[in-house]
């Protein structure tokens, strides 16, 4: 799954109709493997350029002041194997990426303003899907410092920026060609939590509801997942009532993620190194809280700051990222009670795994591990989730982000 896409997106981009993957999902599509879950992951070998298509990922970095920050290679779904091709950008601090599902156009944030002094940027660039290079097409402000996160709404056409320096969230308005329009709706989160990072709000990831009605985001200087409510004709953001759900001080929410069919959401909390599971009410937006488990194995002593979590395109595993442990773990997901159990913890072939994504195919997953200066790859063994021995990684300096799309 690419960096910053919905699973609907993902499954549509492929194809494949959404009204029957979610009608499969509600009816408990996903339901216990019984004994394949201890099947040993297979690399996709019958997959190549020709079968799946060739793709392009793009990884963004923490490079400032000019110097290249923004990379690229192919990627052989067959092998899982890079090509690279270098810097094609040097976009200030692009710590967040988004590809379009449909057109050859990247979406990368200018993570400007962490100190909350200076605005953020999101920029538009054109694919050349046959040489990879990226022509810069539009550059708006985020209307918030420390622009950090991007979610795209195809539906809408619209791309959410999260402002983590000062907690704000954007509707950034995606025009006809591409290109970004000037935000059409600014919502401020509010609150503070107990540790030095905490001391306001944080806006650091977004969700949207596979409806498209809510936008939820989560703050990890409130300890708040804030819900809005989104008109998609005006792209308005108004709070929901209630218009936030609270987790335990402390916690540093980070990063979310619907379920496909929409009546699950899965938190992963930066400071307190915990996945949240609740159930989603997808007409209130309410959230009500299901399970808290952690994402650090209970040998671990180390310092511990969790990053990523995503889900597989069908909704039945969560994999989520620690750095400090440095590890992947693996999640089950029961399809109608919606808590997650682990599975599978493994190294992240690297050191502090800031963000994981799919390649177009979901038979892959990379790791963007930037204490390493190196992308790791895994294959997948898409009928029992499982992670299986990591390939040659991508050297890239500090990557952070990763976007896939298809290439030529």
């Amino acid at each position: 799954m690419r960096a910053g896409s919905t699973i609907e997106e993902m499954f549509r981009a492929h194809g494949h109709s959404w009204a029957k993957v979610a009608l499969a999902l509600s009816l408990g599509f996903g339901a216990d493997l019984g004994s394949m879950a201890n099947a040993a992951p297979s690399a996709p070998s019958t997959c190549g350029p020709a079968v799946c298509g060739a793709e392009l990922v793009y990884v963004g970095t923490h490079q400032k002041a000019g110097d290249p920050s923004l990379f690229a290679a192919r990627f052989d779904p067959g092998t899982g194997k890079f090509s690279p091709l270098g810097p094609v950008s040097r976009i200030e601090h692009p710590t967040w990426l988004a590809a379009d599902p449909h057109r050859p156009v990247l979406y990368a944030v200018s993570e400007l303003g962490d100190d909350g002094r200076t605005e953020g940027k999101v920029s538009s660039l054109a694919i050349d899907r046959a040489t990879g290079q990226l022509q810069l097409t539009s550059t708006v402000g985020s209307r918030g410092a420390g622009a950090a996160y991007l979610a795209l709404d195809n539906a809408s056409r619209t791309a959410f920026v999260a402002n983590y320096g000062t907690g704000q969230v954007a509707a950034l308005p995606i025009l006809p060609d591409g290109a970004l329009g000037e935000a059409a709706s600014v919502q401020a989160g509010y609150g503070s939590g107990p540790t030095a990072r905490q001391s306001g709000p944080h806006a650091h990831g977004i969700a949207v509801a596979p409806d498209g009605r809510f936008i939820l985001v989560a703050d990890l200087g409130a300890d708040r997942i804030f819900v809005y409510r989104f008109d998609v004709g005006a792209r308005t953001l108004t709070p929901a009532d209630p218009a936030y759900e609270a987790v335990a001080p402390g916690s540093g929410p980070r990063h979310l993620v619907f379920s496909p069919n929409g009546r699950f959401v899965y938190l992963i909390s930066e400071l307190s190194s915990q996945i949240r599971s609740c159930r989603f009410d997808p007409v209130r937006g309410r959230l009500d809280l299901l399970q808290t488990i952690s994402t650090v194995a209970p040998e671990f002593r180390g310092g511990n700051r969790a990053a990523e979590i995503i889900s597989s395109v069908d909704g039945r595993y969560l994999y989520a990222s620690n750095r400090g442990e440095d590890s992947i773990v693996v999640f089950k997901i029961d399809p109608r009670s919606g808590r997650a159990q682990e599975m599978q913890r493994i190294g992240a072939n690297g050191r502090t795994p800031w963000s994981l994504s799919f390649d177009l195919t979901g038979r892959w997953l990379l790791a963007a591990d930037e204490g390493s200066n190196s992308v790791a790859v895994f294959p997948v063994d898409r009928r029992t989730g499982r992670l299986g021995v990591s390939g040659e990684p991508l050297a890239v300096p500090g990557p952070v982000a990763i976007a896939f799309t298809r290439g030529r």
